[in-house]
């Protein structure tokens, strides 16, 4: 799991959300948007009741996106704040490989 320095404080989500510049695929999108210099990477994950109604589901797709994040956080170009935003439920290893993908696209991933 990845460490609460590491996730986007309340205040940075809401610049990220109107400033971020955004990266779409199938199943999730993304803001990203560019932060301090001496800052490292920060990350959140945006599930909505849409997806579904219990919190326990909702829960489970963004531990499983923050480890996705914490597996892959080597190659990620810092420094940058993300915001995940899923638009439907999938499986894990659909959800790793949009992840990547959206980093990818965004020139994030180093390879």
């Amino acid at each position: 799991m990845l460490s609460k320095k590491s996730k986007i404080s309340k205040k940075l989500f809401d610049q990220v959300f109107k400033e971020g510049k955004v990266y779409h695929s199938d199943s999730l999108y993304a803001k990203i948007l560019k932060i301090g210099l001496a800052e490292e990477n920060k990350f959140s994950i945006v599930v909505p009741k849409k997806i579904s109604k219990k919190a326990v589901t909702r829960n489970l797709l963004k531990r499983r996106g923050f480890f996705i994040l914490e597996k892959h956080l080597e190659k990620i170009i810092s420094p940058y704040a993300i915001i995940f935003f899923l638009k439907k439920e999938i499986e894990f290893e659909e959800y790793e490989k949009e992840i990547l993908n959206l980093l990818q696209k965004s020139k994030l991933l180093n390879s």
